[in-house]
């Protein structure tokens, strides 16, 4: 997602959204265009053919022949037939492609119709919804339900159009149809169809869960008194429950939560140890009163009514892209969400703007200025901490991440400001985004620019009210073991993803992860392991440095191309013959899929100067 303070890039939105959009209207329109124009054509050889019956007629005077051609004329045999008041005798083959024309021609101008009418109507809602949480609820709410409602009808259309149009537009300019094109056409439909209905009746993960530890307010007391004395200059309640972590950010909710198992619902605050241990005093009150600002302003409320209608309206989308036929329903759906985007980062800004006004009201403008400056100058070392420690090409036996953060934060937040790019840089947040630094400063009166700025950071935090929660250092060191712990587990698994093992130990790590395995056939034997792949039926194994292409073709068989030497060679496996053929499929995926994540790795350290 852009930066919330950007505009949308018109030709770049026009292009991934717009455009797309319209495919809703392709297959309604030619369908329409289409059908009158068979139903045009079909009236044309009638009128050919009746006028000549006509003409042939020696017993009709010549001025009834006249009134007669002419009235067939102005009545088409299309018109007639819907009415019902003249029979042409036309028999029921012909009465019924007729009255399928007219349907078909119906449904297409419906769809048309409808489509033009929603445009309208949701499209109505995106400014309405920028004036307030309260309208943008209301909007997003009717636009969810209108388009929740339009794409599943809009979907059957497009397949009973599709499916139709797979049988006339042969038959009628070649006078031939193709029974796979029609299946194909209702295959498609169906997929349709099915991905609508997945994406109504699919229910919708509504847990939110946070690593962290519940804060006891007996325990605690004296950070709950001082919440409490914030909550009552911003003029909202204090919070429900207060999660004490290692986060890389403070932030607000009423969406339920799970901590440990344990669902907590109301309001709840999540409390950084990591961060207070770095925050003067009353740079942490200015924190905690723009967390608190956020529930006087009913942010948070009105967060927890939206985010489940942004939720399902996510799996809607998701569900309509698999489909066949609902394709066209996917863009014109992605566009409208696109558009609630604006409307949701708007209202997003005005309210991070109005939590640093109220939190420097109540603290002052440095210690705002420096609380937001140095929350996200942490979260960028932490990262940049991790980052570094992610890189590294062997097993980490420790990986002190809280370590390494908490020694070089200091000289890192001494030079932040002179940073490349500081300004646009954003607070981290589980169920929000916020405005990049540089305007959120600009809103407060400051310019990253001012000496002054630079000079904050320069200040080492007090982290006072790091040492008024009760046992925050072994809570702290606990919540660390763990993340480490997890950091070490991912590091090793990756780097059998990176290694064309060069030496023992990266072979060693590679072969933990990625053992040799064997499959057996009606034909032989067929072994795996990291570096090839060998079949009993072969004379040698192929390595995969070896490989030039890899496929499995219609007929269920593994084709392999290769080169040893000079030599190009062809060698195959007949999949069909193992008694675990998907088994056998996803280990070879698995297998090759680790050969050249490690080939792309390599060419990429090789490319950017590094040794692996």
């Amino acid at each position: 997602m852009s930066k919330s303070s950007a505009s949308p890039n018109a030709p770049g939105f026009a292009k991934t959204f717009v455009y797309p959009a319209l495919l809703i209207f392709a297959v309604p329109l030619g369908s329409l265009l289409f059908f009158l124009h068979v139903q045009g054509s079909f009236d044309a050889e009638l009128l050919a053919s009746i006028t000549q019956q006509i003409n042939q007629d020696a017993e009709m005077p010549a001025a009834e022949k006249a009134e007669a051609i002419q009235f067939f004329t102005d009545h088409p045999a299309s018109e007639l037939v819907a009415s019902g008041e003249v029979d042409l005798e036309l028999g029921s083959e012909l009465t019924g492609y007729y009255t399928m024309f007219r349907w078909l021609i119906r449904l297409s101008l419906w769809s048309l119709l409808a489509g033009l009418a929603v445009l309208a109507l949701v499209g109505a809602c995106i400014p309405i919804s920028m004036r307030s949480h309260h309208a943008q609820y209301l909007c997003l709410s009717v636009g969810w339900h209108v388009l929740r409602i339009y794409g599943a009808l809009q979907t059957i259309v497009i397949g009973i159009l599709l499916v139709a149009l797979s049988f006339w537009v042969t038959a009628f300019w070649f006078e031939v149809y193709f029974v796979k094109l029609i299946f194909i056409a209702g295959a498609m439909a169906l997929l349709g169809i099915a991905a609508v209905l997945k994406g109504i009746f699919k229910q919708t993960p509504s847990d939110n869960t946070i690593v962290g530890e519940p804060a006891d307010p007996v325990a605690n007391a004296a950070l709950f008194s001082r919440l409490k004395e914030i909550c009552e200059k911003v003029g909202t309640t204090p919070p429900d429950n207060v999660i004490l972590g290692i986060d890389n950010n403070f932030f607000v909710t009423e969406m339920p939560v799970t901590v440990k198992g344990k669902l907590y619902t109301g309001r709840t605050l999540f409390v950084s140890l990591s961060l207070l241990k770095q925050l003067h005093d009353e740079e942490a009150d200015a924190i905690l009163a723009h967390e608190m600002a956020h529930f006087s302003g009913q942010d948070t409320l009105y967060s927890k009514k939206i985010s489940p209608l942004l939720t399902r309206y996510g799996h809607y989308l998701g569900a309509l892209q698999e489909g066949g036929a609902s394709l066209p329903v996917f863009y014109f759906m992605n566009f409208f969400r696109a558009l609630f985007e604006l409307s949701l980062s708007k209202l997003r800004r005005e309210r991070e703007f109005r939590a640093d006004q109220i939190a420097k009201q109540t603290t002052s403008t440095p210690a705002m200025a420096g609380a937001l400056s140095r929350v996200i100058a942490y979260s960028a070392y932490r990262e940049q901490v991790q980052r570094q420690l992610f890189s590294e090409e062997v097993a980490l036996e420790q990986a002190n991440v809280a370590e390494r953060v908490e020694q070089g934060f200091q000289e890192y937040a001494a030079t932040f400001f002179s940073q490349p790019d500081v300004g646009e840089l954003e607070s981290a947040h589980p169920f929000d985004s916020h405005p990049p630094l540089a305007r959120r400063l600009e809103a407060i009166g400051l310019h990253i620019e001012l000496p002054e700025m630079q000079a904050l950071l320069a200040q080492t935090g007090n982290g006072r009210w790091y040492e008024r929660i009760a046992g925050a250092a072994d809570l702290e060191r606990a919540q660390w073991d763990e993340f480490e712990a997890e950091f070490r587990k991912y590091h090793e698994q990756s780097l059998p993803y990176r290694y064309l093992p060069a030496t023992d130990q990266e072979r060693e790590v590679v072969v933990r992860y990625f053992p040799g395995v064997s499959f057996t056939s009606k034909e032989g034997e067929l072994i795996l392991d990291f570096e090839k792949m060998a079949f009993a039926k072969w004379e040698a194994p192929i390595f995969f440095h070896e490989i030039l292409q890899l496929q499995v073709a219609e007929a269920g068989d593994l084709q392999i191309r290769f080169q040893r030497g000079d030599a190009k060679l062809k060698a195959a496996v007949k999949l069909q013959k193992f008694p675990n053929q998907q088994e056998v499929l996803d280990a070879l995926n698995h297998y090759w899929g680790r050969y050249q994540s490690a080939v792309a790795y390599q060419k990429h350290l090789a490319e950017s100067g590094k040794s692996g």
